[in-house]
């Protein structure tokens, strides 16, 4: 039993230091490479010892409280460790390097904190006895009917050019102009939800065709949308797969993969693709990590003493109405970055900011720790975890409605409940 508890802390000791590695990197790759190389975006390096100290000191607070979420569960553990890796670590650097506001970096840490409280679920949903045939095809059939009329409406519009990222947002322009009505809603609940959720359900009982069938309409999909989320998410869903045993080695490995690739970016931008902006750094680093948190700093500037009660949602739209002219990710970008050619999309801390102010941050960290206190409940195959993985990146990029919504999540709820449960859950 002693011996089972010793490599219990050897564990989180090694996560911890992983995760602490994280951050001090990201802190060297903001000041020598996103300050530099970024500037014109908004990032400025303005130091403050005082908030340096602060930020560090609510770090360690975090990671003692990760330590009783480690005791309870690995796999909420493990998602713990990917906020502090996406919402705060990025969040603080700002804070102190940047001498960033008060506001979006005490929210930051509210909502990572306050996950704690899904330790403390424990829903009792019934299993439902589907054999695995029916499930098979209950699944290749709405694979089937939500790609469809995708296919009909976009049918050769490929651009094969995508698949090495390139001329991304001419394709991503031409596929928007297309994309209407029901197809819409069908294409994002396929890509975020329906297809990834096959392709896991099918690789766990090993059946080929349906992986192979999967893995060419998610192909068909990037290549005819140039969307991103579609090629990462596909990546990440066989890495998550293959790669640990257990929760705790897959975070491991995670955080393991992420400082080699940390370190090897900037040897391949500058050594090897000696490009005019660093791509592999501008892409993975910049875009996933600090471009999101720059952006909460704009979206509390903004929105601070002034909330927006949900007044772009089609529901609550009826009952309060937008005072600006344009879409508000438009507006922030005018504002801040003056162009209304990029949208600014918000995550789920500025989101709750943006129409609620305050209580919205509250609100919202409390429904995303019921959310994964009830994914815990679900005790799903592990293989799903890379689902996890994009549904946090999600979380992070977009707002807490649409998630729900167009983003999938409430209906790989409806699955995992129905149909996912049976013979994928774990012990």
């Amino acid at each position: 039993m002693w011996i089972s508890k010793i490599t219990l802390t050897k564990d989180f000791i090694r996560l911890t230091i992983l995760i602490v590695l994280v951050a001090l990197i990201l802190e060297v790759y903001y000041n020598f490479l996103i300050v530099p190389e970024f500037k014109h975006l908004g990032f400025n390096l303005n130091f403050n010892l005082v908030k340096y100290v602060f930020s560090k000191l609510v770090f360690l607070l975090l990671l003692a409280l990760s330590f009783v979420i480690y005791s309870k569960s690995k796999f909420l553990y493990s998602i713990f460790l990917l906020l502090l890796f996406f919402f705060y670590i990025p969040n603080s650097i700002l804070f102190s390097f940047a001498n960033g506001a008060f506001g979006p970096f005490v929210s930051n840490c509210f909502f990572v904190s306050t996950f704690a409280l899904s330790i403390f679920i424990n829903a009792k949903l019934p299993v439902w006895s589907i054999s695995q045939k029916y499930s098979s095809w209950i699944l290749a059939a709405a694979t089937i009917l939500f790609t469809l009329p995708i296919i009909i409406t976009f049918r050769s519009n490929i651009y094969l050019k995508t698949l090495l990222l390139k001329d991304i947002y001419e394709t991503r322009e031409v596929f928007s102009a297309k994309l209407t009505g029901i197809v819409n809603y069908l294409y994002h609940l396929s890509v975020k939800t329906i297809l990834p959720v096959s392709l896991v359900f099918f690789m766990i009982r090993k059946k080929p065709v349906f992986i192979g069938l999967c893995l060419i309409v998610l192909l068909y999909l990037f290549v005819i949308s140039g969307n991103k989320f579609v090629y990462f998410t596909s990546i990440l869903l066989v890495f998550f797969y293959y790669v640990g045993k257990d929760y705790v080695s897959k975070i491991n490995y995670f955080l393991l993969f992420t400082i080699i690739l940390f370190i090897v970016f900037p040897i391949v931008d500058y050594a090897i693709i000696k490009a005019d902006k660093p791509i592999m750094s501008g892409t993975f680093v910049n875009r996933f990590l600090f471009i999101p948190a720059l952006l909460t700093q704009w979206y509390f500037d903004f929105f601070d003493g002034r909330p927006f009660y949900f007044a772009e949602s089609h529901f609550f739209n009826k009952f309060f109405h937008s005072p600006y002219d344009m879409p508000v990710g438009f507006l922030i970008s005018k504002t801040y970055l003056n162009t209304t050619d990029a949208y600014a999309n918000n995550g789920i801390v500025s989101d709750g900011f943006m129409n609620l102010g305050y209580w919205g941050v509250g609100l919202f960290s409390i429904v995303f720790a019921a959310l994964f206190g009830l994914f815990n409940s679900l005790k799903l195959h592990i293989g799903y975890y890379g689902l996890f993985f994009s549904y946090i990146y999600m979380i992070l990029s977009a707002p807490l409605l649409s998630c729900f919504i167009t983003g999938g999540i409430l209906l790989f709820i409806f699955l995992s409940i129905f149909v996912l449960r049976n013979k994928d859950s774990t012990e």
